[in-house]
């Protein structure tokens, strides 16, 4: 009877801690739970996983918060196609609405979908007092640096910029409106009139001293033979001083339109290294603070 006894409690022992390890499960999967996780994801900057985990939340709850959150997550793991779609969901009701423009906006700008930054804010409703801040019309004007339109007024542009920006933003827009291209048919002509001048015009200065020292010396050596009566030789050196002579012009040609590119690119480059210096299309979190 004893033995009965013992093992039915035994039984029930074991029944009892499978019920509670399989209660502790069910807890551990449960919304609340998975939203904690993935909130330690977010503010680990684990953006991709925490937006997995986000949307398994969402699956069974809607959240506003959380979708906002799913969106930065995007933007900070720079799919920003998918993030400006997400910050276009935000209700207009939400208390993240407002931030969720500015972030759609600088989402666009990431993903150098300048046009569709500018056509979205020009079509907007104009009672939208976001379009009107400072910061909606810094991407406005800042998406001009990075197309070949044609740039608004100095003052339009310079509007929205005040404090220690102000001269650095008009430096960009002056750099922008006339950049120190080098002409390639100047460098051309340059390059016929003096061989390595060219060069020197796109600011090659050793290649310009290399190519006039080897078209000269090909070509005196050329003179001498011929002077000296040995033609076959003047023929050899005067030829390849012609190459070296039409060489030296095409070089220089090219030479221009690399120096084009790479202005371009410095530009670009400098452009883009201003702001994020700035931080000013870093998605703000609030929510690890």
């Amino acid at each position: 009877m004893k033995k009965t006894i013992f093992l039915i409690l035994c039984y029930s022992s074991i029944l009892i801690a499978q019920s509670v390890d399989k209660q502790k499960e069910v807890n551990l999967f449960s919304p609340s739970n998975i939203k904690k996780f993935a909130d330690y994801l977010f503010c680990s900057h684990d953006y991709l996983r925490a937006a997995l985990e986000y949307q398994r939340y969402l699956s069974t709850n809607h959240n506003d918060t959380v979708s906002y959150k799913i969106a930065i997550a995007n933007s900070k793991i720079g799919n920003y196609s998918k993030a400006a779609k997400l910050f276009t969901s935000i209700d207009h009701k939400s208390h993240f609405f407002s931030d969720a423009q500015l972030e759609y906006y600088k989402a666009l700008f990431q993903d150098e979908d300048y046009f569709e930054l500018r056509n979205d804010i020009i079509n907007a409703d104009s009672s939208n007092q976001f379009l009107h801040s400072p910061r909606a019309k810094k991407l406005f004007y800042f998406s001009y640096l990075f197309t070949n339109d044609s740039l608004p007024s100095e003052n339009q542009f310079l509007s929205p910029f005040d404090g220690t920006d102000f001269q650095r933003v008009k430096d960009f827009y002056n750099w922008k409106e006339a950049p120190p291209y080098k002409s390639s048919l100047v460098a051309g002509i340059l390059a016929a009139i003096i061989p390595g001048l060219g060069k020197f015009y796109v600011k090659e200065y050793s290649d310009g001293v290399f190519a006039f020292l080897a078209t000269a010396a090909l070509g005196y050596l050329s003179y001498t033979d011929f002077k000296a009566g040995h033609d076959i030789r003047g023929w050899v050196f005067g030829g390849v001083a012609a190459g070296f002579y039409a060489g030296n012009i095409y070089g220089s040609i090219a030479a221009a339109q690399i120096y084009n590119v790479k202005i371009q690119f410095d530009f670009v480059n400098s452009l883009k290294i201003f702001l994020n210096a700035q931080d000013f299309f870093i998605p703000e979190i609030k929510f690890c603070r």
